[in-house]
């Protein structure tokens, strides 16, 4: 059976969404195989009578799945993880496409991060804080310094 839920997301969640699946009429439609449509799997629970479901407002999207039982559904109190789910894929994207290029190229990474963002159509300081985005990259580098940094320091053996 086909099933909808409208989520409420940042415009440029919406964007980002509608670009990297195939939206159709404004639906993004998720295969179970998907990352998304696990997501969609694992939290969706038997209710065998119908609920009542708030009506988002703002930007929203709409995903499709496929479920093969009718009375699976989502709950409401798993939306607002979804959605954050749904932020961090789009930002593991943002951090693997632009550590992609900035590890051969170098230098300074805001044009890359400017890059991926128009490539979804994400206008930079209208659906979405520039440096916010460029501290996403910022924060993963820091993380990843740190954790190489604690590597790297190895005491060697003293030599008598």
């Amino acid at each position: 059976m086909l099933k909808r839920l409208t989520l409420t997301v940042p415009k440029y969640l919406k964007k980002f969404l509608e670009g990297e699946f195939e939206a159709q009429a404004g639906i993004l439609h998720v295969e179970k195989w998907s990352e998304i449509g696990s997501l969609m799997n694992l939290v969706s629970r038997s209710y065998p009578f119908p609920m009542s479901v708030e009506k988002p407002s703002g930007t929203t999207v709409i995903i499709s799945y496929y479920c093969r039982e009718k009375s699976y559904e989502v709950p409401p109190d798993k939306i607002p993880g979804l959605t954050r789910q749904l932020d961090e894929i789009f930002r593991r994207s943002l951090i693997c496409e632009v550590r992609k290029v900035h590890e051969l190229a170098g230098g300074n990474y805001g044009p890359y991060v400017r890059t991926f963002l128009e490539r979804y159509g994400i206008e930079a300081d209208v659906d979405v804080d520039f440096e916010t985005m460029r501290k996403v990259y910022r924060d993963y580098l820091a993380r990843n310094g740190r954790k190489n940094g604690k590597n790297l320091c190895v005491k060697s053996p003293v030599l008598n």
